[in-house]
């Protein structure tokens, strides 16, 4: 209920700080403005609750002994908060610099051709709020693969060796995630490539070198 409530006024920022002047937001059927509310309060609701699910997903794996690792408070807390601070990033970086600069090119790129910008308010947030979810979550391939590294689930030479397959499943996953153009699958795919060699470099010093 609360998260609902924060929707509308989600919608309220995110048309200020990237709707580009002279475009205009529409909604193209009557159910539209109510749809992205509710699916901006279950993507706010989800936030919150999965440092929850994952705690207990781990405890739950532990407790089956279906993964054999040494997990204490301090590597936790260390954890967790990397991965807060590398998901704000990836999400600042998106939201404050990437897609300024991208709808705005679209928009002129557009107007040049004597377009009309009239957006979906339901298209535009939504690209807007998945593209600052999906930077989140690529700025945290650094940690992960470094606690998959240091607790020996997958090891750094395998990276290494399947580096090519990684790159490609890299761009498979832009593809599947953003619409169907090549620029948006592109500013995801890339960001991944590039996040996944960091990670390598982080992993190499940090996470462990066995082969």
């Amino acid at each position: 209920m609360i998260s609902f409530q924060l929707a509308g006024s989600v919608i309220s920022t995110i048309k200020e700080d990237l709707l580009p002047e002279g475009a205009k937001l529409v909604y193209v059927s009557p159910l539209e403005v109510m749809l992205l509310k509710m699916k901006i309060s279950l993507v706010i609701g989800l936030f919150v609750l999965l440092p929850m699910v994952v705690f207990l997903v781990i405890k739950y794996l532990l407790k089956k002994n279906a993964i054999n690792v040494n997990i204490n408070k301090k590597m936790v807390a260390v954890s967790s908060t990397f991965a807060v601070i590398a998901f704000l990033a990836g999400a600042s970086y998106a939201y404050y610099m990437m897609l300024p600069l991208f709808i705005n090119y679209l928009y002129l790129n557009a107007a040049a051709s004597g377009v009309v910008a009239t957006y979906s308010i339901f298209s535009f947030i939504s690209f807007a709020v998945q593209a600052s979810l999906i930077f989140g979550v690529v700025f945290e391939t650094p940690l992960v693969l470094t606690l998959l590294t240091r607790f020996n689930i997958v090891q750094y030479g395998t990276l290494l060796k399947y580096r090519k397959h990684i790159y490609v499943l890299c761009l498979v996953v832009g593809a599947v995630i953003t619409p169907p153009d090549i620029i948006s699958q592109a500013m995801v795919g890339i960001p991944l490539v590039v996040f996944f060699e960091l990670s390598l470099v982080i992993v190499r010093f940090a996470g462990g070198t066995k082969k």
